[in-house]
């Protein structure tokens, strides 16, 4: 499923051009989500799981509050629930994600839509 020979960059502008559609489509809608920062501790602790060979993410709902959940996906695009980890079963789904607002950069290009000089 993991094809590491595929380059996956995405340029600058491109990046900027999507997320500037994305806050011009959801521009009406009060405190909407431009972002979620994801800690590093999930994304090893999911790459910790046998046979984890990507990341799918999910979107949900917690009353009003958009959650984003990961879980581990191995070789052939199966989500990985219920693995052992260090010899302790886990759910093998995370949340140590935080959304943007209200943890946000206030520079990034992604947010503003003005690409930096140079």
């Amino acid at each position: 499923m993991n094809d590491s020979t595929i380059n996956h960059d995405l340029d600058l502008q491109t990046a900027v051009d999507w997320t500037t559609a994305w806050r011009a489509a959801h521009a009406t809608t009060p405190g909407y989500i431009k972002a979620f920062l994801v800690d590093l501790s999930e994304v090893n602790e999911i790459m910790a799981e046998t046979g984890a060979a990507s990341i799918r993410v999910y979107f949900g709902l917690d009353g009003s509050t958009e959650k984003l959940i990961l879980v581990g996906v191995d070789a052939n695009g199966n989500d990985i629930i219920n693995p052992e980890v260090n010899h302790i079963r886990k759910s093998g789904t995370y949340d140590f994600n935080t959304p943007c607002p209200p943890v946000c950069g206030v520079d990034s290009p992604l947010l503003t839509g003005h690409m930096p000089p140079g």
